[in-house]
């Protein structure tokens, strides 16, 4: 009887230093996702600053006449799309927005290079139209653009 008694005591420890181990293991394994989480949530920040930064350059960029309205559009557009996808669709950045659409299709690099003189001559008036038409709408949403808090999507005043 004295044998049954030692093997359950035996098999009760083995068992609870099995269980102990793998509950040790388990709260491991939850500390070092945390830890990722954390990681990967600060990165995600990182980047999101990057971005926001980057739209503030290219906006200030633009608005002090070093970088073309066309290019700066085409530029915003795409930063913000990876910042906050939601951007384009605020009233505050309408004119940009509508200036990438019917500018993003143009040819640029290679592709413009390789059209006739006439052709770039063409095309580059009809972007000089385009930019002419609504430069003061786009300036005043690159303004806003710098003043825009990006983690809390609003205007700063």
């Amino acid at each position: 009887m004295w044998v049954f008694i030692v093997l359950a005591v035996v098999t009760l420890a083995t068992l609870s230093a099995i269980a102990a181990y793998y509950l040790i293991k388990v709260k491991q394994l939850n500390n070092q996702q945390n830890q990722l989480a954390q990681s990967n949530q600060q990165a995600w920040l990182d980047h999101q600053i990057e971005l926001s930064k980057d739209l503030k350059f290219i906006a200030n960029a633009m608005i002090q006449g070093q970088c073309e309205i066309t290019e700066g559009c085409l530029r915003l557009k795409v930063l913000m799309d990876r910042l906050d996808e939601t951007l384009q669709e605020q009233e505050h950045f309408k004119a940009i927005i509508a200036h990438f659409q019917a500018t993003s299709s143009m040819p640029t690099h290679k592709a413009y290079a390789s059209l006739t003189r006439k052709e770039q001559f063409a095309l580059d008036n009809k972007r000089y139209q385009l930019e002419h038409k609504s430069k003061e709408a786009i300036l005043q949403e690159a303004k806003t653009l710098l003043k825009y808090d990006f983690q809390h999507k609003s205007i700063i005043h």
